[in-house]
């Protein structure tokens, strides 16, 4: 699945909660311009719908009060919002999907080693709480 990411100087989250809604409001007006202009162009592409972009808000809020840096976002040309975190050694990646859907996709590899992956409902916040040690580890 091919990605379209913005890279951003924010790798920890900003411990005050007003400039990590700005900055996080920011990013996701930065990349829905970027989806709408590109699928403006190809109508091959899948449009990015709102509630991607209300579920990409609250995910990235649950994450930031689990203290999981900021992600690298961008959209997903089958019509998604796609996060993704690297480890320093770029020996490892973890990512999160959303599409508007109440659903989160969500993978790790660590090499060769480890592999995690697993779809969970936004809400439910078992699965999740599981993969953030995994996250944690990344970065």
């Amino acid at each position: 699945m091919e990605t379209f990411q913005k890279q951003h100087n924010f790798s920890l989250p900003p411990a005050d909660k007003t400039l990590f809604q700005k900055h996080v409001q920011r990013e996701l007006d930065e990349v829905r311009r970027e989806a709408e202009e590109t699928c403006a162009l190809d109508n091959e592409i899948d449009p990015v719908p709102d509630a991607a972009f209300h579920d990409a808000s609250s995910l990235l809020e649950f994450l930031f009060y689990n203290d999981i840096p900021i992600p690298d976002i961008g959209w997903l040309i089958d019509g998604g919002i796609g996060f993704e975190w690297r480890s320093q050694d770029s020996k490892g990646i973890g990512t999160m999907s959303i599409y508007g859907d109440n659903q989160v996709v969500y993978g790790a590899s660590f090499g060769s080693k480890r592999r995690v992956k697993g779809t969970c409902v936004l809400n439910d916040s078992v699965l999740p709480v599981n993969f953030l040690p995994i996250l944690k580890d990344l970065v």
